[in-house]
């Protein structure tokens, strides 16, 4: 009884000491990972409209998300990518400002279009990847840094 009571103990150390010393798997490639703060507006940026937070567009939208920002991004993607949208059966996509399962799905599609990982997630990578609407008329859409 003693020995069954050493062992169940020494297993239980061994396996919370392999738990505590696994390594963490580091995150994808895209934007998953990014720290970057909420975008909760938008800006004119080098000539387009794009999600920002203050006069910053280094930020980034994701699914639960309700915001001014939001409401950019799917104006953007109604705009600059109709046939993608259309395509995956999201367009037009109802700009409500609520970053949800339809704005996500349509975001991957605009990443996949763009070669970039379709993660679901916009932030500063996808930002320079995709075309944004243009913010005084002419070619309706533009690339920004």
């Amino acid at each position: 009884m003693l020995l069954r009571r050493i062992l169940t103990i020494f297993t239980l150390a061994t396996i919370a000491a392999a738990a505590t010393t696994t390594p963490v798997m580091a995150a994808p490639v895209g934007e998953v990972g990014t720290m970057a703060t909420t975008c909760n507006k938008w800006i004119s940026y080098n000539g387009a409209d794009v999600p920002a937070y203050g006069s910053s567009v280094n930020c980034s939208l994701r699914r639960g998300n309700v915001n001014s920002a939001v409401f950019q991004l799917q104006v953007t993607m109604n705009v600059c990518y109709e046939w993608t949208l259309r395509s995956k059966g999201v367009y037009p996509l109802t700009a409500d400002s609520n970053f949800g399962p339809t704005t996500e799905k349509a975001l991957r599609a605009v990443q996949a279009a763009e070669s970039i990982p379709a993660d679901g997630v916009y932030g500063p990578y996808t930002r320079s990847a995709i075309y944004h609407q243009r913010s005084n008329g002419g070619v309706p859409c533009l690339q920004v840094p």
